[in-house]
């Protein structure tokens, strides 16, 4: 089975993609100038949308990895402090006399 990567490598990840969405933008920006100089205006905003479009959709896609790196942040800590109380619950019962009854505390 695959690795499952931490939330300390999504959130890098994220960091990422966001940074390629300004990149595709800016990228964006000087393409449709360019291409506004050579005077189509048409094929200018076509990109200009198309750009925006792609960079909306980095900044979507970094969103949802930020947030699927917190709920598996969460889960790890739930995690922990289920395997805490198990650990509890486990010592108690090796306590217990043959019928079961804990001792006083």
């Amino acid at each position: 089975m695959d690795r499952v990567p931490g939330p300390k490598e999504l959130r890098g990840a994220a960091a990422v993609a966001a940074s390629l969405a300004y990149i595709v933008g800016l990228a964006g920006i000087v393409a449709g100038g360019l291409v506004l100089r050579d005077g189509d205006s048409v094929g200018a905003v076509i990109l200009w949308v198309l750009t925006f479009a792609a960079g909306a959709a980095m900044m979507v896609l970094a969103m949802l990895i930020r947030g699927v790196a917190a709920i598996l942040a969460r889960l790890t800590q739930v995690e922990g402090d289920v395997r805490v109380l198990v650990g509890d619950r486990n010592r108690d019962r090796a306590e217990a006399d043959q019928w079961g009854h804990q001792p006083p505390y």
